[in-house]
């Protein structure tokens, strides 16, 4: 997991990419986040290769965070995934729905998406 502190590291994730990108939003002062970045990072233990995943820590960042919901159009909650293709949303994932089976089946779909267009 890649830290997401600044604007411009925000600003590459847009950059089209066949690559997966993941940005798991997390709040140090909320209790379900504990839980949420455990599954994340079960995720991770399971797919190492299947996205790139960045950590973006809301109260130290909250440009990056304010940026994120205004430019994805994702309104934002906390904690929340969400996964990237080609600088677009794929799927969201807020709270409790956060879980590894959930992050694989939204990698699946977007993959599936992605070879019905070829």
């Amino acid at each position: 997991m890649k830290d997401l502190d600044t604007l411009r590291g925000f600003e590459a994730l847009l950059v089209p990419s066949a690559d997966l990108r993941i940005i798991y939003k997390h709040s140090t002062q909320c209790g379900m986040c504990d839980s949420a970045i455990e599954e994340v990072r079960d995720f991770e233990g399971r797919h190492p290769a299947a996205a790139a995943i960045y950590y973006l820590d809301l109260w130290a960042h909250r440009e990056v965070s304010d940026a994120v919901a205004r430019t994805l159009g994702v309104r934002h909650e906390s904690p929340q995934v969400i996964l990237l293709k080609d600088g677009k949303v794929q799927a969201v994932l807020n709270h409790r729905a956060i879980r590894a089976e959930a992050l694989e089946k939204a990698l699946r779909a977007a993959a599936d998406s992605a070879s019905q267009k070829r």
